[in-house]
């Protein structure tokens, strides 16, 4: 202590022990004790010590009636060297004050132990949890900057507006959809009773549905529509009186440059493709004997390979879907048929939650989350090139459905012109296109030429105006009681309707 207060600025010589005594008691006075323990020190005794190490010059005299030590001359080299020295032995605190440290610091953890102790282990979960879910300043950056490259992706190129451009030459608009969704969020959004003339959807609301759960992820793809609480939405094509100045009508934007959908129940096997003309772009999607058990009749490889799918087209496109072992049979149906293979589609399957299916029913080896869709080509098409990726990823849907994105893509490829699909279902059926398949109900055409040729290949079957409607009709029957079966009230509802309400 004495060496300590040595070292330091508040201490001055000469100074006799009795005043230094004095200056030690009023240096430590905030320490308890510290009064008592620097007096019961021998004093004299140290600074002798001191003397007898050349660390200062210590002379006696008398002070009144006693005889002192006064300290004339420091060296304060050799002072601040033992004070090194002994720095180990140094008391860091007084007893008292070591005490006092003790007692805060056991205060401290009882208070943090009361703290925890009232926090229970789910709130204590929770706060961690919070911490350990903030971001960090370099995740902060990189969502910051995923954001700027999400927005110079999704810029349209100079390649991609010339296309639009030429789009537009050709009388073709392009399809915008209202970022509001729906024309009453739009009217809202606007504070106007008339929407905007982008294209909306509606809202498909049925008894069962709940709007609490929100929106369906498939919207309007749904397969389990008669059931499914969640919201489900379409294209609402209410035509309004801006729509018919347009030109546009119920369909989309080019059902007026398209004819309407048409379709024959055949077996593709013994059917006369003469009689059909000639198409643009053919899409099949055949019925491969892939060797495993499947919920339909499949065709044989030669059988496959003896349709005449050359004489639908002279020049164009052909699409057709594979799968498992049918890729290598598929090459070669094209190379038959007239085509060259140029590119190859994949469609990869994912799920309600939009997560790659890793549980496929085909494969032998490795379970499929994919498919394959060769893409040959017949003389030299007018098309339009490097619009769109290969690489489609979409919901899985029905059993052997394929993604409606394909549609888009082969319309983009080659805008109007005569479309055709083989092996097509009900719900394939679309404007522009001729369905052929033995799901199909009944025939409907409404191309006069076609219609002339079909008469006179098949007189046996010859086709009427009125009996074709009345297949329509039929179609369009069927389709409104399945509409009805989703829309009318069970018993149970129709019986809670009758009853008198209370009081």
């Amino acid at each position: 202590v004495l060496l300590e207060f040595m070292c330091s600025s508040r201490f001055q010589y000469p100074i006799d022990a009795i005043d230094l005594v004095k200056c030690l008691c009023e240096e430590y006075e905030s320490i308890d004790d510290a009064k008592h323990l620097i007096k019961s020190l021998d004093i004299n005794g140290v600074l002798r010590d001191l003397s007898e190490k050349n660390a200062l010059i210590v002379h006696k005299d008398s002070v009144g009636t006693k005889l002192v030590d006064i300290i004339k001359e420091i060296n304060m080299d050799k002072i601040k060297q033992l004070c090194r020295e002994y720095f180990k032995d140094l008391p860091k605190s007084m007893p008292g004050e070591e005490e006092a440290e003790i007692a805060e610091k056991q205060k401290q953890e009882e208070e943090k132990k009361e703290k925890y102790s009232e926090m229970n282990i789910e709130e204590f979960n929770k706060l961690v949890g919070d911490i350990l879910q903030q971001p960090s300043i370099i995740q902060r950056e990189l969502i910051n900057a995923s954001h700027e490259y999400q927005k110079l992706l999704a810029m349209p190129t100079a390649q991609e507006k010339a296309v639009l451009d030429m789009f537009r030459q050709n009388n073709v608009r392009k399809i915008d959809y209202c970022d509001q969704g729906t024309k009453e969020k739009c009217c809202a959004s606007k504070k106007s009773a008339v929407p905007c003339s982008k294209v909306h959807f509606r809202e498909i609301i049925r008894p069962h549905t709940d709007r609490s759960l929100g929106n369906c992820s498939y919207l309007d793809t749904c397969r389990h529509m008669d059931y499914c609480k969640f919201i489900h939405y379409a294209i609402d094509d209410v035509v309004d009186k801006n729509d018919e100045k347009d030109g546009l009508g119920r369909g989309g934007m080019f059902a007026e440059e398209l004819t309407p959908s048409q379709w024959i129940n055949c077996d593709l096997r013994y059917l006369d493709f003469r009689v059909l003309g000639k198409f643009d772009a053919i899409m099949l999607d055949p019925p491969w004997d892939i060797h495993m058990n499947l919920p339909y009749g499949t065709l044989k490889d030669k059988e496959m390979k003896a349709l005449r799918v050359d004489l639908l087209q002279d020049e164009g496109l052909c699409f057709l879907w594979v799968t498992g072992r049918a890729m290598e049979l598929g090459r070669e149906c094209l190379e038959i048929w007239g085509y060259r293979r140029v590119e190859e589609i994949i469609w990869v399957k994912t799920n309600q939650l939009q997560r790659i299916i890793r549980t496929g029913r085909t494969g032998h080896w490795l379970n499929h989350s994919k498919e394959h869709c060769l893409v040959g080509i017949k003389g030299d098409p007018k098309i339009n090139r490097n619009i769109d990726c290969d690489v489609i990823v979409s919901e899985v849907r029905e059993t052997s459905r394929k993604p409606d994105e394909v549609y888009g893509l082969i319309e983009r490829m080659h805008p109007g012109g005569r479309k055709v699909e083989l092996f097509a279902r009900p719900h394939n059926r679309r404007n522009g296109w001729v369905s052929l398949g033995n799901q199909l109900p009944g025939t409907y055409l409404v191309e006069p030429d076609v219609i002339e040729r079909f008469n006179e290949v098949y007189p046996d079957q010859a086709l009427t105006l009125e009996e074709m409607e009345k297949n329509k009709q039929e179609d369009e029957q069927q389709l409104n009681y399945t509409c009805l079966l989703y829309t009318s009230p069970s018993p149970r509802d129709r019986q809670k309707s009758r009853m008198p309400s209370s009081a």
